[in-house]
């Protein structure tokens, strides 16, 4: 069977994301979420501890100039919040919604619900500023 070679042996091959005259690409990663969720005082407390979002700190980089943008709270980053207190693993029963009614304001954050009575999976969905959602799951 021939091999077939497209490339001709005079070909210039050039990775387009290190050219600035291509505009480079923007390398896909995952946005992720730390939360913790317990139960307390009855209640069931569900806390957003950290939260990056590669993409959105990949275009802060292209568009900032001399100097670097960075982004000091993680909420910044959240457009929303919805908590599903008893995910069955399927359908996605919204409970609490935290979607701040300006664009200048924060998600909260932390959480205080009423508590599904027996041992429940806990499901936070986050939503950055670019629309992509994190799915974090947690038995308690």
């Amino acid at each position: 069977m021939p091999t077939l070679n497209w490339i001709g042996k005079d070909a210039v091959v050039k990775e387009l994301r290190n050219d600035p005259r291509y505009g480079g690409f923007i390398q896909h990663e995952q946005a992720q979420a730390r939360v913790a969720v317990k139960r307390r005082d009855g209640k069931l407390h569900v806390e957003i501890e950290d939260f990056i979002s590669p993409g959105i700190l990949q275009r802060l980089a292209q568009q900032s100039g001399v100097v670097q943008a960075k982004v000091a709270d993680w909420r910044a980053m959240v457009d929303s919040v919805m908590i599903d207190t008893a995910f069955d693993g399927a359908v996605f029963n919204v409970v609490h919604a935290d979607v701040p009614a300006r664009k200048t304001d924060f998600v909260d954050g932390e959480y205080m619900l009423e508590l599904p009575d027996g041992k429940t999976t806990v499901a936070v969905k986050i939503t950055d500023m670019l629309g992509e959602e994190v799915l974090v799951t947690s038995t308690v």
